[in-house]
C-alpha cells in the first residue's frame, strides 16, 4: 500500500474507540478497508487505461495517478478568479468547474467502486457483522471521494491563502464539503433515473456513454475555450446580472462565499448561504431515506440475483430479425456470402456492444465534430466563399476535412482487435475456412461500412452543394486515398482475427502510429498540389481505385501461417 492510502486509512480509524462502542469489529473494519485500498491502486482508471494496455506490467499506483490529474485539474480551475471583478462572478465560475468535474470524475472512475457488489459474495458469507460491513463500504466510499475532491481543491485553497489570506480558507473548505455533498446527490439522482428508465443491464452500457460524452466535453474545452475568451469582456463580467442566475446551483454557493467573507447581510447573499446549507444537507437525507433502498435492490438486480424473480414476458408470435434490412443490405453489398459476410457482420454488432471498443473509438468521432466547429466557427479568417471558389485555404480546408477523417478508422481498424472476452476467439480456429483472410477483410469492410460511409455521404453530399459537380474528381481521389491508407494498416498490422486478442498484450503500434499521423499528411500534401489538375487527379483517382481492390484481394488471401494464434487455455 502506497503512503497516501496509509495516510488515509490511519485518519479514518483514529475513532476506533467509537468504533467499538458502536460494536463494530477494528481489526475486520481495518482488514478490508486494507484489502479495499490496496485493490484501487491495482484498478485501471479513466488516466491509466491506455498506458496499461500497452504493457503487461500491472499498475500499482493508480491513486497517486488519479490525484495528479485531478490535481492538474484544479490548476485549471484558477482561471476563474481572473474573470469579472467580484467574489461572486469569480466563485460561481469556479464552483461550476469543480461540480462538473468532480461529477464527471466520479461517474467514470467511481462507478466500479459503487457499483461493486462482489463483496456481497466474498465478505457477507464470512463471520463479518452488518455493522463492519456496511461502515467499511461507507469509509471506503469517503476516501475515495476525499482523494478526488482534495487535489482538485488544493490549487484554490493555495491561491486564496497567498492572495486573500488564510481565513478565507476556513468558509472555502466548508462551502467545498457543501458542494461535494450536492454533487454526490446529483450522481445518485443520475443513477436512481437511469434505473428507473431502463434495466438494470443496460446501466452500465448508458454509464459508459456518459464517460464517452464527458472525454468529448474534455476535449472541446480543451480547444473551444481558449479561443472563445474575449479578455477585455471577462475583466468587466458580473454574474449578478443575469436573471436566470439563480436556477444555477454554483451560484448559490458563491453567494455564501461572498457572504461568509464580507459578512455583508443583503437579501441575496443571505438567500444563497440559506440555499447552500439547507439543500446540501437535505439532499443527503433524500439519498438515505428514499434512493438508497431503491438503489441496493437495483444493484442486486444488476448481479443477476433477482433476475429469476422476474415475471416471464409473454413469448411474441413472430420473432424479431436478429439482422435488421439496413445492415443485411450492406452485407450483400460490400461482401461475398460465407465467412467474410459473417466476419462483417459480427464485426458490426460487436462494435455496438463492447463496451472497450466504444471507449477506445467513439470518442474519436467527438473530435471530428470538435475539429469541424473549429474549423468553420473558431477561425476568423474562414470564408465559405473560399471553399465554393476554391481558392488556397479553400482547398487546403477541403483536404484536410477529407484526410483528417483516416484517423477515425485507423483507430477502429487497431481496435477492433481487442476485446474482453478475447478467449471465446476459439471458434474461429475449428470452423472449416481455407483462406482466414476473409474474416479479417470482411472485418475491415464493416468497420469501413459503419464508421466511413456515414462520413462520406455527408462530406459528398456537402461538397456538392457548395462547389458543384466539379468537385467529384478530387471528392473520388480523397475518398479512394482514405480506402487505401485503411487497407494498407490493415494488411500490415491487423495479423489477428476482429475480438481475439486481449487488449494489454498490445505491444507499441509504431506502424500504427507513422500511418495515423504522417502518411496521411503526406498524400493529402501531395493532393493538395494536383488539386486543380483534373486529368491528372482522374488518373490518380482510377489507380488508388485499382490499388484499394488489390489491397483487399491482399488481405483476403492471407493464409492460416499469417494469422497470429492468440488464444490460449
Amino acid at each position: 500500500m502506497n503512503l497516501v492510502n496509509r495516510f488515509f486509512l490511519y485518519i479514518v480509524l483514529l475513532p476506533s474507540g467509537i468504533y467499538k462502542n458502536m460494536g463494530i469489529n477494528v481489526l475486520q473494519l481495518k482488514a478490508i478497508l486494507n484489502a479495499k485500498l490496496i485493490l484501487d491502486d491495482r484498478r485501471p482508471n479513466t488516466m491509466h487505461q491506455a498506458s496499461q494496455k500497452k504493457q503487461k506490467k500491472p499498475i500499482s499506483f493508480a491513486t497517486l495517478g488519479t490525484m495528479l490529474l485531478t490535481g492538474f485539474m484544479g490548476c485549471f480551475f484558477l482561471v476563474s478568479f481572473f474573470v469579472g471583478n467580484n467574489i461572486t462572478t469569480q466563485f460561481t465560475i469556479y464552483f461550476s468547474f469543480f461540480i462538473f468535474v468532480l461529477a464527471s470524475t466520479l461517474i467514470a472512475d467511481f462507478t466500479s467502486v459503487l457499483i461493486d457488489i462482489r463483496d456481497n459474495v466474498i465478505i457477507l458469507p464470512k463471520p463479518v457483522t452488518d455493522k463492519t460491513f456496511v461502515l467499511a463500504r461507507l469509509l471506503h466510499i469517503l476516501i475515495h471521494i476525499t482523494k478526488m475532491v482534495l487535489p482538485l481543491a488544493l490549487p484554490a485553497m493555495i491561491y486564496l491563502g497567498l492572495r486573500k489570506g488564510v481565513l478565507q480558507l476556513i468558509p472555502f473548505a466548508f462551502l467545498t464539503m457543501l458542494v461535494t455533498l450536492f454533487t454526490i446527490f446529483l450522481i445518485n439522482a443520475l443513477y436512481i433515473f437511469i434505473l428507473k428508465v431502463t434495466t438494470p443491464e443496460k446501466f452500465k452500457v448508458i454509464i459508459s456513454y456518459f464517460q464517452i460524452f464527458f472525454a468529448i466535453i474534455f476535449y472541446a474545452s480543451y480547444q473551444l475555450v481558449p479561443r472563445l475568451i474575449n479578455k477585455a469582456a471577462l475583466e468587466h463580467y458580473d454574474i449578478n446580472s443575469n436573471n436566470w442566475v439563480w436556477l444555477a446551483p454554483p451560484y448559490w454557493f458563491a453567494g455564501s462565499m461572498e457572504f461568509l467573507t464580507s459578512l455583508q447581510f443583503t437579501p441575496t447573499l443571505v438567500t444563497c448561504f440559506m440555499i447552500s446549507l439547507v439543500v446540501p444537507v437535505l439532499s443527503i437525507w433524500i439519498v438515505i431515506k428514499y434512493f438508497a433502498p431503491s438503489f441496493n435492490q437495483k444493484l442486486s438486480m444488476i448481479s443477476g440475483s433477482e433476475m429469476s424473480n422476474q415475471p416471464v414476458t409473454e413469448i411474441q408470435k413472430k420473432p424479431k430479425p436478429t439482422t435488421s434490412t439496413y445492415l443485411s443490405n450492406l452485407s450483400h453489398w460490400f461482401t461475398h456470402a460465407g465467412a467474410e459476410r459473417m466476419s462483417f457482420l459480427h464485426t458490426w454488432k460487436m462494435t455496438s456492444r463492447s463496451r472497450d471498443f466504444k471507449m477506445k473509438v467513439y470518442p474519436s468521432l467527438g473530435y471530428i465534430l470538435v475539429y469541424l466547429f473549429i474549423l468553420f466557427f473558431g477561425s476568423n479568417k474562414f470564408r465559405l466563399s473560399d471553399i465554393q471558389n476554391q481558392s488556397g485555404s479553400g482547398k487546403g480546408i477541403f483536404i484536410g476535412l477529407i484526410y483528417f477523417s483516416s484517423f477515425i478508422l485507423i483507430v477502429s481498424v487497431s481496435q477492433m482487435l481487442y476485446s474482453e472476452k478475447y478467449k471465446a476467439a476459439w471458434i474461429y480456429h475449428i470452423t472449416p475456412i481455407d483462406k482466414p483472410g476473409k474474416i479479417i477483410s470482411g472485418a475491415i469492410k464493416s468497420i469501413i461500412a459503419k464508421f466511413y460511409l456515414p462520413l462520406v455521404t455527408i462530406t459528398a453530399i456537402t461538397a456538392l452543394w457548395l462547389v458543384g459537380p466539379s468537385i467529384i474528381p478530387n471528392l473520388l481521389l480523397g475518398f479512394f486515398n482514405q480506402l487505401l491508407i485503411t487497407c494498407t494498416t490493415g494488411y500490415i498490422s491487423v495479423n489477428a482475427f476482429p475480438f481475439a486478442q486481449v487488449q494489454n498484450q498490445a505491444k507499441s503500434n509504431f506502424i500504427r502510429g507513422i500511418f495515423s499521423l504522417v502518411i496521411p499528411g503526406l498524400i493529402a500534401g501531395l493532393h493538395y498540389l494536383v488539386y486543380g489538375i483534373m486529368p491528372v487527379v482522374i488518373i490518380l483517382s482510377i489507380l488508388s481505385a485499382i490499388a484499394c481492390w488489390f489491397m483487399i484481394d491482399a488481405i483476403k488471401n492471407k493464409a492460416w501461417g499469417q494469422i497470429k494464434a492468440v488464444y490460449q487455455d
